[in-house]
């Protein structure tokens, strides 16, 4: 009766073994709920109470200028600048396998007193280059009209302990990491009025057919517009201009949003099907929200078949319009290794226009992304056939 009754016990075993569902995986699908993607909750005044973000705007971790990497294993690292107003931004580590959550790791780099960048690092921007990662972010020196904004490189081996790189390339400045200030003659950095001194956002690409690093900034133009400054080097530390893209400014006689807005920001590029996307956004442009067909966003792109730039404004970097979603910004494209993970949109979400409601801090929305023909750009939720993640009005 014994031998009988572990039979059966086996038997069932196996049997449900035999009828366990996998997980379901999240896909690309027009009625799919879009995956979001929060950071910890914070209480940064310390007043006990971390839910009261509302009256503050931005106590918590917003995620917003973000930038990811995936490592040997798989793991998908995302980085960004917290965004407290008590303290100076610092660049905090989550990481994911699935982008159905976050796991936090720790604060990847932060400010150093008394350094060029001691009031607040923003904006990373992470690439691998023989074996070793470097993050180029913005260094914050000063407050208000007045801040001067550079580009520092930190380095690391394996994405979890960093340091600034031991030079400085930024006349005049202490501390360690300083390679690049957008002082060229099509910004206004040397001259040095309210909001003069911008260079933020870096994003370093390898350009093989002219056998050199660039870096996309964005700056102030002459024309007192946001503009995609960009600078070269044959190695990752030793940086000078190379020039800038009208496509990214406000102009006269322009194209579309072009005759209007005037801070372009968060330049992202990607090559595909044989022509290189920058996208950007303009958060001083008009917007639709996302009742409106075919709506106006402040997120934007500009196209090219090739990565040169020149000191008169670059005319092979056309103007395309607009980015499918509005009401979000520092669009990021993730292009997985796994063949099962299709090229994502990691959008941070910054209004209700997108059909988000967002009781506390800003989120990543994940989408799809197709790259058409007639250099299109098309976008789909990636998520689950199930209820939404978080309170949608809108388009998931």
């Amino acid at each position: 009766m014994l031998a009988l009754a572990i039979l059966i016990l086996l038997a069932t075993a196996c049997d449900s073994d035999d009828h366990q569902t996998e997980p379901a995986r999240p896909a690309c699908a027009p009625d799919a709920s879009s995956l979001f993607l929060a950071s910890k909750l914070d209480d940064d005044d310390g007043d006990g109470n971390p839910y009261d973000e509302p009256s503050i705007n931005d106590e918590d971790d917003d995620i917003a200028d973000h930038c990811w990497v995936e490592d040997a294993s798989g793991t998908f690292h995302l980085f960004f600048h917290t965004e407290s107003r008590l303290t100076p931004s610092r660049i905090d580590h989550y990481t994911t396998r699935d982008f159905q959550s976050l796991s936090y790791v720790g604060v990847a780099l932060d400010v150093v007193p008394g350094t060029w960048d001691a009031d607040g690092l923003w904006a990373p921007h992470v690439i691998v280059y023989d074996g070793t990662y470097y993050m180029f972010y913005t260094g914050i020196q000063g407050r208000g009209a007045a801040a001067v904004q550079r580009t520092g490189v930190a380095t690391s081996a394996d994405l979890r302990h960093w340091t600034r790189l031991p030079i400085n390339r930024c006349a005049g400045t202490a501390g360690d990491g300083c390679v690049y200030e957008c002082d060229e003659p099509w910004t206004t950095f040397a001259e040095g009025g309210e909001y003069d001194r911008q260079c933020r956002d870096p994003f370093v690409i390898w350009d093989e057919q002219n056998g050199r690093w660039l870096m996309f900034n964005t700056s102030k133009s002459l024309n007192d517009a946001g503009v995609v400054t960009v600078a070269e080097a044959p190695n990752v530390t030793d940086w000078s201009g190379a020039g800038y893209i009208d496509a990214t400014r406000r102009l006269a006689g322009g194209t579309v949003a072009q005759e209007t807005g005037g801070q372009c920001e968060n330049a992202f590029l990607v090559n595909t099907r044989g022509r290189y996307y920058l996208l950007f956004t303009d958060w001083q442009d008009e917007e639709d929200d996302f009742t409106v067909s075919n709506p106006r966003t402040v997120a934007q792109y500009a196209t090219s078949p090739t990565l040169e730039v020149d000191a008169a404004g670059s005319a092979n970097w056309v103007y395309r319009g607009y980015l499918p979603d509005p009401g979000v910004n520092a669009i990021e494209i993730i292009d997985p290794r796994a063949p099962e993970i299709p090229k994502l949109m990691s959008q941070s979400v910054a209004s209700e226009k997108s059909g988000v409601i967002q009781q506390l801090r800003r989120t990543l929305r994940m989408k799809c992304v197709t790259f058409g023909e007639n250099e299109t750009i098309e976008t789909q939720p990636f998520g689950l056939l199930a209820e939404p993640q978080a309170p949608v009005v809108g388009p998931r």
